[in-house]
């Protein structure tokens, strides 16, 4: 699509490992700005493999004229491998999670993506096991959702997959949300799309530790641990006003806009 045709600046936005370094081959003289939305390969290869690769992806960075990175975890790690970025954060938009529902006395925990091993779901299960009394909506569907279904208990309830305009109505529904993901190397850089929307609805969220959240106070790293912050937050609601306030000053969608068009003009 770029071959030879001279553009001036090429922005690859969350591009897969090799594509920043095709691309500059294709159009050398364009001005190539990559943001990198994740580690892919951290995802899918480890050791020697991801070493190989990972060569390979350098090439990449290096060819490229500037990184834009999605946090200050993920600059720290380029900066440690030599490549320097400006870090232009994941951006949610408000108005799309603008809600009338409100929550009902069911107390309801949510979780909402693809199913994936990657989204280390089970957690959410043994909770659930142990937390008969609140229910646990995993909304999705995906590769692990036939697997997860035969160990939930009676309080875990699989909505499958709903269109992302309706997303906004569920979280009105619950009282916290839940954005979590494996050990997986790669996932210590990434925010996460779940962790912005529910912020924006004004909703408490979990999440699984990682290095990308700093000492944001709702992490955790074990099933009691994830436990003991749900009846705190269950009992205090307005935290989830504290985290709208915050995420909405630095990921606004006009915000993080201005942002990469005044990286793409520089």
């Amino acid at each position: 699509m770029v071959f030879l045709k001279g553009y001036d600046v090429i922005y690859c936005d969350d591009s897969f490992p090799f594509y920043p370094l095709f691309v500059k081959m294709a159009s050398p003289r364009s001005k190539v700005i990559i943001r990198l939305g994740d580690f892919h390969l951290m995802y899918y290869f480890s050791g020697w493999k991801y070493r190989f690769l990972h060569f390979f992806e350098k090439q990449g960075w290096k060819a490229a004229d500037k990184i834009l990175s999605i946090s200050e975890a993920m600059q720290e790690q380029l900066a440690s491998e030599g490549f320097s970025s400006v870090v232009v954060p994941d951006p949610v938009e408000p108005a799309n999670f603008i809600t009338d529902e409100k929550p009902g006395t069911d107390k309801i925990v949510m979780f909402h993506g693809v199913i994936t091993r990657n989204k280390n779901l089970d957690v959410m299960l043994k909770a659930a096991l142990l937390m008969p009394e609140i229910y646990f909506w995993i909304v999705g569907d995906g590769p692990d959702a036939q697997r997860l279904m035969g160990q939930a208990t009676e309080n875990v309830v699989f909505t499958g997959w709903h269109d992302y305009k309706t997303i906004n109505n569920l979280i009105g529904h619950c009282h916290i949300g839940l954005a979590l993901r494996s050990d997986n190397p790669g996932n210590e850089y990434v925010v996460t799309s779940p962790f912005l929307q529910y912020a924006a609805s004004g909703k408490p969220c979990l999440v699984t530790r990682r290095k990308v959240f700093g000492k944001y106070k709702w992490q955790f790293s074990n099933v009691g641990e994830m436990i003991d912050k749900i009846q705190y937050l269950l009992k205090h609601p307005e935290e989830g006003k504290k985290l709208q306030k915050r995420v909405l000053k630095r990921h606004n969608a006009r915000k993080v806009a201005d942002q990469i068009w005044y990286q793409l003009s520089s």
